[in-house]
């Protein structure tokens, strides 16, 4: 655990999103969390979801505030819908597995918890992507309704420029942030790729979630002064 945390910081992440397909480990994450903060390294709760939209499945990484993962004699909210969006399904903890709930679906029984958490759209471009599982349509449908705009807050590895052209035609008025990501199987892996920086007031989850939310003036590629790597 102080290996990954030291990891973080010795690449200068400031900010790191832990996210596992279709599990989330709230002992293993309370334990990193507590590394991180000795660390002044900030770990955000999440998971990579494999959803049912696609026929691939499209992954999206959830990302929770502290609400989700309270004291232990409270109820477990991020296992509460784990179970929901995959009843009766057995060995669905990996990449492969797809919930029983399209995008739309997975909103609604999340915000059935009352509790804040924001969604980005992983590896676009890729087959098991937004962009490159679902047709124009099914995107224009999405970019138009009332909730997955308020909810996707970024698309991660946007790599095409024709592409990203195309879906913001599709979408029209709404464009989430550009981020990056690592999805490092080792320690080693981290850090590699490309980074995404945010400015940030706070090391907390309403900071990073407004950063993503004003990403046009609160996002870069290129580090300028003052801004914390994500």
């Amino acid at each position: 655990m102080s290996e990954y945390v030291a990891a973080l910081k010795s690449a200068g992440i400031r900010v790191a999103i832990i996210t596992n397909h279709n599990k989330f480990d709230r002992d293993e994450f309370k334990i990193l969390s507590k590394h991180a903060r000795k660390q002044e390294v900030f770990l955000l709760p999440g998971l990579e979801l494999s959803g049912k939209d696609g026929s691939n499945g499209i992954h999206t990484l959830v990302v929770f505030s502290d609400e989700w993962i309270p004291n232990p004699e409270n109820a477990y909210y991020v296992q509460s819908f784990l179970n929901v969006t995959f009843s009766g399904q057995s060995n669905f903890e990996n990449e492969n597995g797809s919930s029983n709930h399209d995008l739309h679906e997975t909103i609604r029984e999340l915000d059935k918890f009352g509790r804040d958490y924001f969604l980005i759209c992983a590896h676009v471009e890729a087959n098991n992507g937004l962009w490159g599982g679902l047709s124009g349509g099914r995107i224009c449908e999405l970019g138009k309704s009332d909730i997955f705009p308020a909810r996707c807050l970024g698309f991660q590895k946007v790599t095409t420029n024709d592409k990203r052209v195309q879906v913001k035609n599709w979408l029209g008025d709404w464009y989430p942030a550009e981020v990056e990501g690592c999805d490092c199987k080792s320690i080693g892996d981290i850090a590699k790729g490309k980074h995404t920086f945010l400015k940030i007031g706070a090391f907390n989850f309403q900071a990073i979630k407004y950063a993503l939310i004003d990403h046009v003036n609160r996002l870069a590629t290129i580090p300028p002064r003052s801004i914390i790597p994500m």
